[in-house]
């Protein structure tokens, strides 16, 4: 940004600690009045080094630290690394195992887009909004909870296969939250594109262009607000996606309200793609009885060479390039997220708005700044 500000402007630090901030970073906005003539925004500041941290782990005791990337997309962080590793030692994974995990993989999906929808809310002043997605979100996280004994970082993927099989009734226990959560979806909509002052502040705001968004890489319900229909689970299906029936959800405007129409419609298909899981899954062992890899393997050293994997994350892009020099410990991890290039977007969506769109545009873009700093 042009630090030379004339004397009708001035400069606007925004974060890295505001309440009506996504996460901790920091804009810096100088402004003309209240609008926003030119932005820049600093990450860092609560840098983890997972990528180092995973070089001095042992491949098994790195799942548990790839849950806290980002803890709204614990388990698909997990099936990316674990995915990249299973790539590197040749591991098959049983097909009742894979659709368990895109089965938790979607339900992860849900219950990241309720808490993103609420927070959103609450940054346009629509406080109520989080109330209400945070009940659902829990129903989600209290489904995963009986299959993965956690309710936020999971640990749940083993290379080859899962930790433990769905329990009994859980398919009955799914369709009865997904039923109260259809209604709530349909509820959502309505409150949102019948009030004035919604439609005010987030149809035709902070637009994100096709080109802009390819040429920063943005992906995810981002991108696909564009008009841009890619999605991992299509364009490179893993695991089952290619078994399953279900749409690309996309809008075309680019607006605020293109984006959360698309994470509206992302919720309805998770559910149908839950659905056909249970629906279709075949029974079956978890891990494969001649596989050298389970749940209870002590050392894991895994052949060399290296391999980038990457899965459709509820924001988007994540892959993890692994380098193995033959030993128990991953000689390189480098991990490429959906949220920083996501987070690059913000300046040019914001150059030209007002002050008091910052905040809207910020969290429709539906960031993790854990995940950007990692």
């Amino acid at each position: 940004m042009d630090e030379n500000v004339a004397p009708s402007e001035m400069i606007v630090h925004l974060g890295p600690q505001h309440p009506m901030q996504p996460g901790p970073f920091r804009l810096n906005l100088r402004l003309r009045g209240e609008t926003v003539v030119d932005a820049e925004i600093e990450l860092g500041f609560i840098h983890k080094g997972i990528e180092k941290i995973l070089e001095s782990k042992t491949y098994l005791q790195g799942i548990p630290i790839v849950d806290r990337i980002c803890y709204l997309t614990a388990m698909t962080n997990e099936e990316a690394y674990v995915g990249a590793v299973e790539k590197l030692a040749d591991i098959e994974v049983p097909e009742r195992s894979q659709y368990i995990r895109v089965i938790l993989e979607e339900l992860s999906r849900l219950q990241s887009h309720l808490l993103g929808m609420g927070e959103f809310g609450e940054f346009i002043g629509f406080v109520s909004m989080f109330m209400y997605t945070i009940k659902e979100r829990e129903d989600i996280l209290s489904l995963m909870d009986i299959v993965t004994g956690a309710r936020v970082t999971h640990t749940f993927l083993k290379y080859g296969g899962v930790r433990g099989d769905l329990p009994e009734g859980f398919k009955e226990k799914s369709a009865v939250v997904f039923a109260g959560l259809r209604e709530q979806i349909a509820d959502y909509r309505k409150l949102f594109n019948d009030d004035e002052i919604y439609k005010q502040r987030c149809f035709g705001v902070g637009i994100l262009e096709a080109k802009t968004a390819r040429d920063l890489g943005v992906s995810g319900p981002a991108l696909r607000a564009t008009g841009v229909a890619f999605d991992i689970r299509k364009d490179e299906p893993y695991l089952v996606y290619k078994d399953l029936d279900f749409k690309v959800c996309t809008a075309t405007d680019g607006d605020i309200a293109a984006r959360i129409d698309v994470r509206l419609d992302e919720m309805l298909e998770a559910m149908y793609i839950i659905e056909q899981c249970l629906d279709q899954m075949p029974s079956g062992p978890l891990f494969y009885e001649d596989s050298p890899y389970g749940v209870r393997t002590p050392v894991m050293r895994v052949p060399e060479g290296d391999v980038f994997h990457r899965v459709e994350d509820p924001r988007g892009e994540m892959g993890f390039y692994v380098v193995s020099d033959g030993s128990d410990k991953p000689h390189r991890v480098k991990i490429r997220g959906p949220v920083y290039p996501t987070m690059q977007a913000l300046p040019p969506l914001i150059t030209g708005t007002t002050v008091a769109d910052v905040a809207a545009i910020a969290g429709s873009m539906d960031g993790c700044t854990s995940e950007a700093d990692r």
